[in-house]
């Protein structure tokens, strides 16, 4: 392992130590039901997306064969981004460990042991919500899809906000997820599109009657989507007499159907002081982002596109990333460039799957530093190794806006930087303040912490082996090392970080086979 990726891996090993996995053998009550609980019962629940509940144990008996299928082909959960690359808020991604666990559950007879202790179920909302509270519901009038082919159509609700209001998480559902492409939502201030949907008589309006204005694009939703949120208090404004519209691309196959896709939103509970949250399509499939277009993927091959930004004006906190493909895509990967020539990584999925198309949400807010420009690679299979290709024999694909061409896009969700930031934790099981003693008897304090010029270590380590020390930024870059000749003479002298910008760091000791972190913050 590379020592720029050593951080997000052992998060990952932190993580998976902190679950009761490997101790004694696997139970619903010691082990099982958290991993499901944790990692199926947000789609497995009454009214989530899921065709079953896994909401009890008796539920996970019943689909018990269903659940060793999915895990040992990794159908479920549906988790694309690599974790060996990037680890991200909220991941329903099970390691090998935890997959052969839950194969041994099963094998054994799928045992509860002890009733008393049998974990507490999650709770939604009884629409089936995420949220944990609903401010506002963004519903289209139920429309009856017109056609065969592919359909755009724009839905537009009007307003009756007296003064501004800012979205703090949005979720979708889809009225008709196997037609639905995307359902897209951004503000009209000039009232335009409210006046074409009235010229329309069915329920929106499309290409023949007009173009709607898109004065601020807000989000976008894709099979597969979650929810959309960001850090608490920071939100995007819909300011009074705003209409909302709610763009649908219907793909091929729905002429006849009745759709109610609608929105739920929540609002930022103290607006007087709410940090502005942008969004945009950051990688574009066209030039000069699209540096070896156009985008055409000739049939019976395989493309590899890159896309690279202009430089970033101003440093961006970075909250979320969404990358998208259609069904020629094979893998996508994205990282930024700082001026300095660092990497940092920001995702990569190497098994695309167009039916789960999410937002990945940071553990914790992503400093991109001004100057630096975003970056990507993208494979495309166009041939009939390609399960998922539309067309056989294949034919020639472009860019374009229908179910059937191709995309290569990004999305980003972001806030200008403010000092501090990338403190901002996004990922309520991710705590960075704790410690880990991964090396046996590692009894190490840092102080002062925090601290302005040097660190110094308080406590003992093994002075037969030699130990490097290394001292990392919170994307798990070196910045500071050195290998111990005399551990004790170090840990009396001291280290001098004053070099260092501020921010969260780590101090990293490993002697070839075990590995220790400890946290300090740089003032």
């Amino acid at each position: 392992m590379s020592k720029f990726n050593f951080l997000f891996a052992l998060v990952f090993v932190l993580l998976f130590f902190s679950k009761k996995t490997n101790s004694q053998a696997p139970s619903w009550s010691y082990n099982v039901g958290e991993l499901i609980y944790d990692n199926c019962s947000s789609c497995h629940h009454d009214g989530g997306i899921a065709p079953f509940s896994l909401m009890s144990y008796q539920d996970a008996v019943d689909y018990k064969w269903e659940i060793h299928h999915a895990i040992e082909f990794r159908e479920m959960p549906p988790w694309l981004a690599d974790p060996d690359y990037r680890h991200f808020a909220n991941e329903t991604y099970l390691s090998d460990e935890e997959i052969a666990l839950i194969h041994q559950w099963v094998s054994d007879g799928t045992p509860i042991g002890d009733p008393d202790e049998v974990p507490t179920p999650p709770v939604f909302l009884a629409s089936g919500s995420l949220l944990d509270t609903i401010d506002h519901v963004v519903a289209i009038e139920p429309y009856t899809l017109q056609t065969n082919t592919d359909e755009y159509r724009w839905f537009v609700i009007e307003t009756d906000f007296s003064e501004s209001v800012y979205i703090s998480k949005l979720e979708v559902f889809a009225g008709l997820e196997s037609v639905v492409h995307h359902a897209d939502l951004f503000l009209d201030y000039t009232g335009n599109s409210k006046a074409l949907d009235a010229q329309d008589p069915l329920p929106g309006f499309n290409w023949n009657t007009g173009t709607p204005t898109n004065s601020y694009y807000i989000n976008a939703w894709q099979p597969g989507g979650n929810v959309a949120e960001y850090p608490d208090n920071w939100g995007i404004e819909i300011p009074p007499g705003t209409d909302l519209v709610i763009e649908i691309h219907y793909g091929p196959g729905g002429i006849g159907l009745t759709d109610s896709t609608y929105m739920n939103l929540q609002f930022v509970k103290n607006p007087q002081t709410v940090r502005p949250v942008n969004v945009g399509w950051l990688l574009t499939d066209s030039a000069p982002v699209l540096l070896d277009g156009p985008l055409v993927i000739p049939a019976n091959e395989v493309v590899t596109f890159h896309q690279r930004s202009a430089p970033l004006q101003n440093d961006m906190s970075l909250i979320s990333i969404c990358p998208h493909m259609h069904f020629l895509g094979k893998s996508y990967k994205v990282w930024a460039e700082t001026p300095q020539g660092d990497t940092i990584r920001l995702i990569d999925i190497p098994q695309w799957d167009f039916h789960w198309q999410k937002y990945y949400t940071y553990q914790q807010i992503q400093k991109i530093p001004a100057g630096s420009t975003l970056n990507s690679e993208g494979d495309y299979d166009n041939t009939s190794a390609n399960h998922d290709n539309p067309f056989s024999p294949p034919q020639t694909a472009t860019s374009g806006w229908t179910t059937l061409d191709e995309m290569f896009l990004c999305y980003f969700i972001f806030a200008n930087y403010q000092e501090g930031d990338e403190n901002i934790i996004l990922d309520p099981n991710f705590n960075p303040t704790s410690t880990k003693e991964l090396i046996p008897n590692l009894t190490l304090e840092i102080f002062p912490n925090p601290t302005a010029d040097f660190i110094y270590l308080k406590g003992e380590l093994p002075t037969d082996e030699k130990w490097e020390l290394q001292i990392v930024n919170s994307i798990g870059q070196v910045v500071i090392q050195d290998e111990i000749e005399d551990v004790n003479v170090l840990l009396q002298e001291g280290l001098n970080i004053g070099s260092l910008d501020q921010g969260i760091y780590f101090v990293k000791l490993s002697n070839g086979k075990d590995v220790g972190l400890i946290r300090f913050v740089k003032e």
